[in-house]
């Protein structure tokens, strides 16, 4: 994928800085991800982590210009007519996001933070969130014109022991969760609380 990266101007003395800033990137393919991270000037760490995927974006925009202008048999036939514009959307600031679509803060390692030694959190809370406004403008002629193009692959992946552990923390985070539900399920049918 892409190795290419922007920075904003750096924001002192705020706890909500408001940047303005306009970067544009290609997309070479439908798998690009990007990862947004905000740092602390001062400790010139990452207060949080957001990742964005291309095809998440071309697909929340798509919803949003459903629900706006409802899905007509003329928009699906001409795109072209249908004019893209930039709309708002709030990421989550998470800790320990490396990258894999933004999945891989199941994995439960503590961190440190800048605030306190004693003070500890769990990879992938939330620490807080950030508005971008966003907009993808597809190459149309890809899909509708009298010659269409097939879109680029997304580049093979090597294998990656980090992608095999971070399965497996999933797997781990779903059995930890379906046990939180038999718990609960158990309690409520034993009726040891009759408030239930």
């Amino acid at each position: 994928g892409s190795k290419d990266t922007k920075r904003t101007r750096t924001i002192f003395q705020t706890s909500k800085p408001l940047f303005e800033e306009e970067m544009n990137f290609i997309v070479d393919h439908y798998g690009l991800e990007y990862r947004v991270e905000v740092i602390d000037a001062n400790t010139d760490r990452p207060v949080g982590i957001s990742l964005i995927t291309a095809q998440g974006v071309l697909q929340w925009q798509r919803d949003q210009t459903s629900v706006e202008q409802g899905i007509t048999l003329s928009s699906i036939m001409h795109p072209h007519k249908e004019k893209v514009k930039r709309r708002r959307m709030a990421l989550e600031l998470r800790t320990g996001v490396k990258d894999g679509f933004g999945l891989n803060f199941y994995n439960s390692k503590s961190q440190e933070t800048a605030a306190s030694k004693k003070e500890r959190t769990r990879a992938g809370e939330i620490m807080g969130w950030i508005e971008v406004d966003i907009c993808l403008e597809e190459d149309l002629d890809l899909i509708y014109s009298s010659d269409p193009r097939q879109c680029a692959p997304r580049p093979v992946e090597d294998f990656n022991v980090e992608l095999i552990q971070l399965h497996i923390a999933r797997i781990g985070a779903i059995v930890d969760d379906i046990s939180k539900v038999i718990k609960a399920y158990n309690h409520m049918v034993s009726w040891k609380d009759p408030k239930l």
